[in-house]
């Protein structure tokens, strides 16, 4: 069974179809092939609930699966909304999925050899490739971060942390 962080890796949209097929809704960029289990938390909250996927399919550019035991649809709407959960070993070896990193706090060094708290990323995204942060600070200026390996001192999804090195001029250009 699924072990080790879990990532919320996207959400359960309504059924397709009468035959208990379900429309997954990304959150992240997806892994393919989708893992044979997976866990879904209920909306409202509560323990994730192991399932078997028993087949994945594109449709019209949505991701359409079909889950062991869901077999109508009235069985597949009882899942909807339900936040699909993977573990870190499921993606790709360049990081954490981009949702994992919503909340995370963020510091930088002071310059006198501590460090300060610049803020919280507000979200993640990768445009043309580059992973972007939005860095929300404590004053409520927007930060655009480029998320490149040479910015980033360490980055612990666990506690909820990020320390970034970002190049010079940067923060003085979204905090002036």
């Amino acid at each position: 069974m699924l072990s080790g962080h879990l990532f919320p890796a996207g959400r359960i949209g309504k059924a397709h179809g009468i035959r208990g097929e379900l429309v997954l809704v990304p959150a992240v960029d997806m892994p393919a092939p989708l893992p044979a289990e997976i866990l879904l938390r209920p909306a409202q909250g509560g323990t994730p609930r192991p399932y078997t996927v028993t087949r994945s399919r594109q449709h019209r550019g949505t991701c359409i699966i079909t889950l062991e035991g869901i077999e109508d649809r009235n069985a597949a709407e009882t899942l909807r909304s339900h936040t699909l959960l993977l573990p870190a070993e499921a993606f790709p070896a360049d990081g954490p999925p981009l949702a994992a990193l919503s909340g995370m706090r963020v510091f930088t060094p002071d310059g006198c050899g501590g460090e300060r708290e610049l803020g919280r990323i507000a979200s993640a995204e990768r445009p043309a490739g580059q992973t972007i942060w939005s860095i929300l600070s404590e004053d409520g200026n927007e930060i655009l971060f480029p998320a490149v390996q040479e910015f980033i001192l360490s980055l612990d999804t666990e506690k909820g942390e990020a320390r970034i090195a970002p190049p010079p001029g940067l923060l003085e250009l979204y905090l002036s």
